[in-house]
């Protein structure tokens, strides 16, 4: 099985170990607001799942989502690499994830920055997940 998009040495098949429900609106940048929506773990990465909503774009993006040079995410402190982020979708409605390494625990604390676009401020947020370890 050949999987370049996953981080290397992740365990095949790949395995589930859970997912938490976001929901969280992290604000509006240069027009374009970001929703956290879930976090999935899997063994060796977690996806953080979004999507970006043009609520009247001042500023139009070179992707469709921020790239992966963009994002910052912490657990407990500790720095994840970010690994990949991708989306589909089209200039008014984008979704994707953020590929992170190594996957946080379910009860870490997540900090999460994204700069959506250069001339903005960062949106940012502190998550305490209060899934089982």
């Amino acid at each position: 099985m050949t999987t370049p998009h996953l981080p290397p040495g992740a365990p095949q098949p790949p395995v589930p170990r859970g997912v938490v429900p976001l929901g969280i609106d992290l604000g509006v940048a240069g027009g374009h607001r970001v929703v956290l929506l879930s976090l999935e773990v899997w063994a060796g990465w977690a996806d953080l799942r979004f999507a970006r909503i043009d609520v009247g774009a001042t500023t139009r993006l070179t992707r469709r989502v921020p790239p992966a040079d963009q994002w910052e995410v912490r657990a407990d402190g500790q720095p994840l690499t970010v690994f990949d982020a991708v989306g589909r979708g089209d200039r008014s409605f984008s979704n994707g994830e953020v590929r992170l390494v190594p996957a946080p625990a379910l009860t870490a604390t997540l900090e999460v920055g994204v700069q959506v676009v250069a001339d903005a401020a960062p949106l940012s947020t502190t998550i305490s997940l209060t899934g089982e370890g």
